[in-house]
């Protein structure tokens, strides 16, 4: 057994000297001693000396692939927002990129030209890089039913010179350039992921998604787990001739412009502010020939403290065709378990700012949101090795901590 890099960690804090990397050296132990992330970068061929033009050819890097692609993990697990803040918050942690392998973090400078040099093979490298990590340590490639949930999130942009961004259907933002990341989860651990351009209709990422996984997995989702944006004639037949299991939700109105007729007295109680209604074998929109069992929900929205908004109550359909039979209660519980994703994506774009785009090139960015999903990813499985449903670190960690 080779030697761990860190043997101790002692973690104090005295007084108002504290430090918000307290804790960055335990995550730290866990990628190069449990994940061995340094080994997996290690195939990334990006400053290798065949990929350097002739006018560089002499030079040599003064940081090595591995290297790089540490540093950038590690600028998004620390909660830098941008990559060009690197060198006014980093510049004098020279401990803290010890702990990574760097004798200093390198310059904001040096990230980007190192992103933009990105082609779509280094790019799959990266994708390989993260399939290897959960074949090896992840829950998502040992699943007899395969659950696979997919989203995807429009990133609008700041600048119209963004490589491959167009006019999409952001609507809190219109008319800005945008591109579409597209994800899909299993396990709460992200297997696929594709950049797009942000008016990608939902059928063609999801056609690509499923057939994405089903490459890795060796075998196609058993259940795939939609929310109410990917409902289309499209997205219906395509479930349907596949034979795939679905549930997804719909929208209310477009339920009821079937010429459904309601009973106020069938209404079931789910919760204080949740009510359920049994629908049974419905169609869910005109241009599909296809029924799916339905429930209607009607849910009193929670709002926030002290919030002078007034309470709304938020109306959907949850449609499904699942191999096994569920109460309208259990099949709510079902849908809602697809939360987790939600959860990843306010992270990405929250503590590991994946919506702050870097740069001007398509690839560039593409290899960005793969490095966050890697470090997103390391975060899930650290979570599920060592914590708590409290969220407390397992005390029998494999290393002497103070």
């Amino acid at each position: 057994m080779s030697t761990p890099n860190i043997r101790d960690i002692l973690v104090e804090f005295e007084g108002e000297n504290l430090s918000k990397y307290g804790l960055f050296p335990l995550f730290i132990w866990y990628l190069n001693d449990v994940i061995r992330l340094p080994e997996y970068f290690a195939q990334i061929s990006v400053n290798r000396k065949r990929n350097h033009s002739r006018k560089r050819r002499g030079r040599k890097p003064q940081y090595t692939d591995t290297q790089m692609c540490m540093g950038l993990v590690a600028v998004f697990t620390l909660g830098i927002p941008r990559i060009y803040q690197i060198d006014d918050l980093l510049s004098t942690e020279t401990k803290l990129a010890n702990l990574i392998g760097l004798p200093q973090f390198f310059a904001q400078s040096t990230a980007h030209r190192y992103l933009n040099r990105f082609g779509k093979w280094h790019v799959d490298q990266l994708d390989r890089v993260n399939t290897q990590i959960l074949a090896q340590h992840g829950e998502s490639m040992r699943q007899d039913i395969v659950l696979l949930d997919v989203d995807s999130q429009t990133h609008t942009l700041e600048s119209r010179k963004r490589e491959g961004a167009v006019v999409g259907g952001n609507r809190k933002k219109p008319g800005k350039p945008c591109l579409q990341w597209n994800v899909g989860f299993v396990r709460g651990e992200a297997v696929s992921q594709r950049l797009m351009a942000g008016n990608t209709h939902g059928i063609k990422s999801l056609e690509w998604t499923v057939s994405d996984v089903q490459k890795k997995l060796g075998c196609s989702p058993s259940i795939l787990r939609l929310d109410g944006g990917y409902l289309s004639k499209e997205t219906l037949n395509y479930v349907v001739e596949h034979g795939h299991y679905l549930c997804m939700s719909a929208r209310y109105d477009w339920i009821l412009a079937q010429g459904i007729q309601i009973d106020e007295a069938k209404w079931i109680r789910c919760d204080a502010k949740t009510r359920l209604y049994e629908l049974g074998l419905s169609s869910v929109i005109s241009t599909s020939p296809h029924r799916f069992r339905t429930i209607l929900v009607e849910k009193e929205q929670e709002l926030y403290p002290n919030s002078k908004s007034q309470k709304k109550i938020l109306r959907y359909g949850i449609i499904e065709k699942l191999p096994f039979s569920s109460t309208p209660e259990e099949l709510h519980h079902f849908y809602h378990g697809r939360q987790t994703i939600e959860q990843f994506f306010k992270e990405s774009t929250g503590p590991f700012n994946a919506g702050k785009m870097p740069s001007q090139e398509f690839r560039g960015n593409e290899a960005y949101l793969r490095l966050v999903a890697i470090a997103e990813n390391c975060c899930v499985l650290f979570k599920k090795k060592f914590s708590l449903p409290i969220g407390r670190i397992f005390p029998c960690l494999p290393l002497e901590t103070a």
